[in-house]
């Protein structure tokens, strides 16, 4: 009886240890399947929603803006319709201002940011972002009034007073000139360009930087306005998604390198942007 006791004890302890190595697989199987959870589901997302949801701000002709019957028109929502044409999907687009762009697209009110927004505007909100390849590179240069004949290039604006819209790419340039040693007398900060250009016309402030494409639409019906063709920089825009949308920028990049190939890309860029 002792014996049968003990022979039976060992085979307990055999089984346990065989089934304490199944539980070890359990786990480890769990392991996998919490980093199949994890994997990026971006791209699908959309596809599966069949429709891509753009924010924009459309205050930035030529790039957005909101036409006479109430669309929303301009280089970035042709781009983005014809992104979406290529997916086999619809576009919506959701009307943002431009200083909750970041923060809507966090939280999830729309799934890429199509504005005319360069890497470092969107990363100076937040590191937790996507990029894709820049769409588009411009220039922000200088615009004074018609009758000024003092400035004639960057190295002018010392001791002026510059306006500009603030958080965006030509805010930016104007900051970056004291380190080419240009110290203008002041650096006014504007909500919007068009508060800086209305302080420009009534001679509060002696310029504005802005980008090349919003100078040459404003221009256009402003004969009071001049551009200065001096870049103070170059800048590209990009689409945003957020932090983790890799296969959706993947996918958007593809696209959009698509369009520059069969001249879709192109088309739009010369019925908005030509006056570049």
């Amino acid at each position: 009886m002792k014996r049968f006791k003990f022979l039976a004890m060992v085979l307990f302890l055999v089984l346990s240890v065989f089934v304490l190595a199944g539980c070890g697989g359990t786990d480890e199987s769990a392991g996998y399947g919490e980093e199949a959870d994890e994997v990026d589901a971006s791209l699908q997302t959309v596809l599966d929603k069949g429709v891509l949801r753009v924010g924009l701000c459309p205050e930035y002709p030529p790039f957005e803006s909101i036409d006479e019957s109430g669309e929303i028109v301009g280089f970035d929502p042709d781009l983005a319709n014809a992104i979406a044409e290529e997916l086999g999907i619809e576009v919506e687009f959701v009307n943002t201002p431009w200083e909750g762009l970041i923060a809507g697209l966090n939280n999830g009110e729309f799934d890429v940011i199509i504005s005319a927004m360069s890497p470092e505007e969107a990363t100076a909100a937040t590191d937790a972002v996507e990029l894709s390849e820049n769409y588009y590179v411009m220039s922000d240069v200088i615009v004074v009034r018609s009758e000024n004949n003092d400035i004639k290039g960057k190295e002018d604006l010392a001791g002026k007073i510059v306006g500009v819209q603030d958080a965006c790419s030509a805010a930016h340039a104007a900051e970056d000139l004291p380190n080419h040693g240009i110290e203008v007398a002041a650096l006014n900060r504007y909500a919007r360009n068009a508060e800086a250009f209305a302080e420009l016309a009534n001679g509060r402030i002696d310029a504005v930087v802005v980008s090349l494409t919003y100078a040459n639409e404003l221009i256009k019906n402003n004969p009071g306005f001049k551009v200065i063709n001096d870049p103070l920089q170059e800048v590209g825009l990009a689409v945003v998604a957020k932090l983790g949308s890799v296969s959706l920028i993947n996918k958007i990049n593809e696209v959009v390198a698509e369009l520059k190939e069969n001249g879709i890309y192109d088309r739009i860029a010369v019925e908005w942007l030509a006056a570049d």
